[in-house]
């Protein structure tokens, strides 16, 4: 039973916790947040030990990993001190804000023997791991192109204050929204790649981007283009989908459907010529618990399963998500700016 913390007891941080308490090999011994009342809460109503200093707690305790589920400007301090006490960490996307600094941490971690993971959680999906497997079988053929959108309702309104709309604390759709979509596609279609264009646009945002438009080529040979908007007024929950082009047909792909149009009939999968039609229910679903989805199940039992020494790589690695980051940063150094 390997011993962690939590680091940030915001939003995500309470799902976190509320999912790493009930996952296997295991155990939350503490947490760390700057809000006090909270803590008292947390004190009073539970066995967690409560810090509001995270130097003091990793100090004190002897821990094997930490959860850090703080704001984007803190993730590069924090994981350096903590990958330099030897703990595993697992980091809320995006790794850090700058390219260089998540380079510096996957050295730090390899220097220290310590092992990383990022939280992607779409790797963890069933319908995402289905396409990324039909991709690998070269069911609709070579991947020619594709088009992958990320659209939530965040900003809606004039933004001219507060941390989204403040590029140095990982505001801006790019930074918020972006991760999710650029990683996505580096999870289809490889690491080796490069940004061919780029387009950021205000909305009601007064110093960071609403709408993100990039092209990306991945292996010299796909082209991709990422669609990535905060201020889409129509939808209700952050949504990510995808289209993929190949030479044997196309496949759509949301979180929860996935559609197949072949050329030809594929027995082997028993895929009909023309429309074929899954669903989320039709692939494995056995979690053993549901706290906020099935993904985030999977994503903390990866997490138990690397620092216990079951794996030796997170589907969603330091490395995977370093390349994410480059190209944040390659998009904003080519991008022209609309009004």
């Amino acid at each position: 039973m390997k011993k962690i913390a939590l680091i940030g007891i915001g939003k995500m941080g309470l799902s976190h916790l509320a999912i790493a308490n009930q996952t296997a090999n295991i155990k939350v011994e503490a947490i760390c947040d700057t809000s006090k009342p909270l803590l008292r809460v947390i004190e009073k109503n539970t066995d967690f030990k409560c810090y509001s200093d995270y130097k003091k707690m990793i100090s004190e305790l002897e821990l094997d990993a930490v959860m850090i589920l703080v704001p984007n400007s803190y993730h590069f301090e924090i994981a350096k001190e903590c990958i330099e006490k030897g703990l595993h960490i697992f980091i809320e996307k995006p790794l850090t804000l700058s390219y260089s600094e998540s380079v510096q941490l996957i050295d730090l971690a390899a220097k220290h023997n310590v092992k990383g993971q990022v939280g992607y959680v779409n790797r963890f999906n069933p319908i995402f791991q289905k396409v990324k497997k039909l991709l690998d079988a070269g069911v609709i053929g070579n991947v020619t192109s594709y088009v992958n959108k990320m659209t939530g309702g965040v900003i809606l309104k004039e933004n001219t204050k507060g941390w989204r709309n403040d590029y140095s604390k990982g505001g801006g759709c790019l930074f918020d929204y972006g991760p999710h979509c650029l990683d996505l596609s580096n999870y289809f279609f490889g690491t080796d790649v490069t940004v061919s264009s780029a387009v950021l646009k205000k909305v009601f945002s007064t110093n960071v981007d609403d709408l993100v438009y990039s092209t990306l080529i991945h292996n010299n040979s796909i082209v991709g283009f990422n669609y990535i908007n905060w201020s889409d007024s129509s939808v209700r929950k952050a949504t990510n989908s995808i289209e993929i082009m190949g030479t044997k047909g196309k496949l759509n792909a949301g979180k929860q459907e996935l559609s197949i149009y072949l050329n030809e009939e594929n027995k082997e999968l028993s895929l009909v010529k023309g429309w074929n039609q899954l669903f989320v229910t039709d692939e494995n679903m056995d979690v053993p618990y549901y706290l906020r989805g099935e993904d985030f199940t999977r994503q903390l039992i990866n997490f138990s399963d690397l620092v216990n020494g079951k794996i030796e790589k997170s589907e969603s690695s330091l490395y995977d998500a370093s390349i994410a980051d480059r190209l944040m940063e390659d998009i904003m150094n080519l991008n022209s700016k609309l009004r």
